[in-house]
């Protein structure tokens, strides 16, 4: 089975490119809300965090970790890399249920940042410039431009990502073109993915006959 790393700078529209690979059946594993789920309730990884962190990063009546408690990028890679093995470990398992399947897509919103492209086969970024995604999160949350700037003051540029990446997913359109100009992208990428597939499925044939 192949493994194709999704990601995308904030407001680029990954999320939504996400649900038309699953609409057109294609079998995709949140990472960002797996991960979540286990920094906050994976008993072992509780343990390591407590450990390193102390009990004031867990807040709240559920006692989950308070991201305002998180103030640094290395704070963020330590809080991540204690979930890093059982979220892999998930994802293999995710992987399992989904046998039948030509490909699976690993979305993670910070795929380049940890390193895990390495360990895809290819990897789709979602790009979009970063005046039309300030754009878009000042409409979406009601936040001005300038603190839209700030919140991505700290990100990795995307044209790093494009050049890291295998496939690009333009996405510069309005709200109301943004569906259609995806959807004809990863129409074009599923069945690139697929030949590609085929193709190498044929070649094992030949050899091993």
């Amino acid at each position: 089975m192949i493994k194709i790393g999704l990601t995308g700078s904030r407001y680029s529209g990954k999320s939504s490119t996400a649900r038309i690979f699953e609409h057109i059946g294609v079998p995709v594993f949140d990472a960002d809300i797996v991960l979540k789920f286990i920094i906050n309730f994976d008993i072992g990884v509780n343990r390591k965090i407590l450990e390193s962190f102390g009990e004031y990063i867990f807040t709240g009546p559920d006692s989950t970790i308070d991201p305002k408690k998180i103030r640094t990028k290395k704070d963020f890679e330590k809080l991540v890399g204690f979930a890093d093995f059982e979220l892999k470990r998930a994802y293999e398992k995710f992987r399992l249920d989904h046998k039948k399947a030509i490909y699976t897509i690993f979305h993670s919103s910070i795929l380049f940042e940890r390193g895990w492209h390495e360990e895809m086969d290819f990897n789709i970024n979602v790009f979009a410039p970063k005046d039309i995604r300030s754009a878009r999160g000042s409409d979406l949350t009601g936040l001005p431009l300038h603190k839209m700037s700030e919140m991505m003051r700290g990100e990795m540029h995307e044209l790093s990502k494009n050049a890291m990446s295998t496939y690009i997913i333009h996405n510069y359109e309005s709200a109301e073109k943004i569906l259609g100009e995806l959807r004809e992208q990863i129409s074009n990428i599923d069945q690139k993915i697929i030949d590609k597939y085929l193709i190498e499925e044929q070649t094992d044939r030949i050899e091993t006959t």
